[in-house]
């Protein structure tokens, strides 16, 4: 699926574009370029967040959630061979 967009760029950008024989395939192959960088950059911002969250945890809730875990592997593996 594709989509019609109108934009407006700098004069340098507008003039590299009109050079361009697929100003499409151009202006998609720059954006594609930055993508993996601004997914880096959510997945940055997400693991902080939640290291901030481990740290504000007290003890309680760790050990909370230890037993949970440990509760759940028992569950899991009942009956399981090794």
């Amino acid at each position: 699926m594709t989509m019609k967009l109108s934009i407006s760029v700098p004069d340098d950008v507008a003039a590299y574009l009109q050079s361009q024989d697929n100003v499409s395939a151009a202006v998609t192959e720059a954006v594609r370029r930055v993508l993996p960088e601004v997914r880096r950059s959510r997945q940055r911002d997400a693991a902080q967040a939640y290291g901030e969250y481990l740290r504000r945890r007290t003890p309680q809730q760790v050990e909370s959630d230890r037993l949970l875990i440990e509760s759940s592997n028992d569950i899991a593996l009942r009956d399981s061979q090794w």
